[in-house]
């Protein structure tokens, strides 16, 4: 029932790794961003805004400058104690343009 679901109904291809959806991503970002635009990106502090920042900061920056990605994060108040201070410690240590207000 289980590789039912997984393979049949969800579509999942045997030799799936995160390294090849990884790759995947960055194929994609590097394709529809091309060489020459510049990403604006609001960062709101969670880990799925935090994960997307950095996988568009990896893709955009092999080859080029690193200002091809401008991040903001908005802290807003709504989030656990010290969690966008966190996230933006860690996005700022990957070396990603991230502007705080």
């Amino acid at each position: 029932m289980l590789h039912n679901f997984l393979f049949d109904i969800c579509g999942l291809q045997e030799g799936f790794t995160l390294e090849k959806r990884k790759q995947q991503c960055n194929d994609y970002i590097q394709h529809m961003v091309g060489r020459d635009k510049i990403v604006l990106m609001l960062v709101s502090g969670g880990v799925d805004s935090a994960v997307c920042a950095a996988l568009l900061h990896k893709a955009l920056l092999q080859g080029y400058d690193s200002s091809r990605l401008q991040a903001i994060n908005i802290d807003n108040g709504f989030l656990r104690k010290d969690e966008s201070e966190q996230v933006v410690t860690s996005l700022q240590q990957l070396g990603l343009n991230l502007r705080e207000i």
